[in-house]
């Protein structure tokens, strides 16, 4: 039995639609995959666009032709099913009576589709897979954001090394107190420079480096650890990279060396563990860790969520979404060839602050492939 795979969304909150189409278009249009055809619904403003786009588009059917301006022209019609309509039309031209959608659709189309008698399968797996495997033009723009997010890591690194000491304990770059602020928005400029772009990017300093996904602010602190995790946007094409280094202005550590070196031994494990059929790289990396005494979920016992050690999954998918499938965590994934993964192993304790390394990379049939010459780990900036 032919399935017939249907979305409709604009391009801006619909990353399946993005990842089959390839194009930004704001509004809303509607894609079928059906017996081996590939359809674009739309309006005539983006027929010039569909022209170009023959890789990825095998016909293009105008709104016009499905009835528009008579449902435009009809006071007793609803405005708010406009494009349920069409798209029920549209299913009605190719013969299709079930169709197979993702978590994400939208749910007045659904409603809509199944009064008329459509079924409608959500397959919020089916779709992740199909995402899963990147299109070249994916690939180019991970590449792009992976070069730009180096770029904008160098930057960082040069603040840090630059930065002189005040009499106070404090760290000053060019005449300013070198800050979380400072070092973002430094960034944030030269990625835009690249051709990327990000608003997030987290700087943490001292134990700040266990406060998790907040962005961090206020003094870089010296002789402590500063991790730096960039995950920039290509604006070409709307997918990520995601990279982190961890940096020390200042005196190093023994212990801050120690955790490091494990950090940079649980990397290579994890790279090598890295192929498709595989899922074992989190269960690998966690028993490495705990074999040097750190704590790690899998080991945790204690009241409440783990706040030390390595309190996070190993990594996770990167593409449309900077956090998408596959999983990496205690409930992993098998990979499979093509997924793009970063891979994050990290380890924070109190009064030390953290190290994290993490990379972007391929997954391919000899295991895991760069999207450039890595990026050095060094503490020092």
């Amino acid at each position: 039995m032919t399935t017939t795979y249907l979305l409709h969304d604009d391009a801006l909150r619909s990353r399946e639609r993005r990842h089959e189409i390839g194009e930004p278009i704001m509004d809303p249009i509607t894609f079928i995959e059906h017996d081996g055809r590939r359809i674009v619904v739309a309006s005539d403003l983006e027929e010039p666009i569909f022209e170009r786009r023959e890789d990825v588009v095998d016909e293009f059917w105008n709104f016009h032709d499905l009835g528009a301006e008579e449902l435009i022209r009809d006071p007793s019609f609803p405005d708010h099913l406009f494009y349920a309509e069409l798209v029920a039309r549209s299913l009605t031209k190719l013969g299709a009576t079930s169709v197979c959608v993702p978590a994400t659709f939208q749910g007045l189309v659904l409603d809509y589709l199944r009064e008329k008698g459509i079924t409608v399968e959500i397959d919020a797996d089916g779709w992740s897979a199909r995402r899963r495997q990147k299109t070249p033009w994916e690939l180019e723009g991970i590449e792009r954001a992976q070069r730009a997010a180096e770029t904008a890591m160098l930057t960082a690194a040069r603040m840090l090394r630059d930065a002189e000491r005040t009499s106070d304990g404090r760290l000053r770059f060019e005449g300013e107190i070198l800050t979380a602020e400072l070092i973002r928005v430094a960034m944030e400029s030269e990625l835009l420079a690249q051709g990327a772009e990000s608003q997030d990017i987290i700087v943490h300093s001292g134990d700040a480096c266990l406060r998790g996904h907040d962005i961090g602010m206020g003094p870089i602190l010296p002789d402590l650890t500063c991790i730096i995790d960039c995950f920039p946007r290509d604006r070409r094409t709307g997918v990520f990279a995601d990279m982190t280094r961890t940096f020390v202005p200042g005196q190093i550590s023994d212990e801050t060396r120690e955790l490091h070196e494990d950090c940079l031994e649980a990397m290579k494990i994890a790279l090598a563990a890295i192929k498709p059929g595989s899922k074992s790289a989190y269960e690998e990396v966690a028993a490495f860790f705990e074999s040097k005494g750190h704590p790690t979920q899998r080991s945790h016992t204690g009241p409440g969520s783990l706040r030390e050690g390595f309190r996070h999954s190993l990594g996770h998918g990167v593409g449309l979404d900077v956090h998408e499938r596959p999983r990496m965590g205690r409930r992993p994934d098998e990979f499979r060839l093509g997924d793009v993964v970063a891979v994050e192993p990290g380890l924070y304790f109190a009064g030390v602050g953290g190290v994290r390394l993490e990379d972007t990379v391929l997954v391919t049939d000899a295991g895991i492939e760069h999207f450039t010459d890595p990026y050095p780990y060094k503490l020092e900036p």
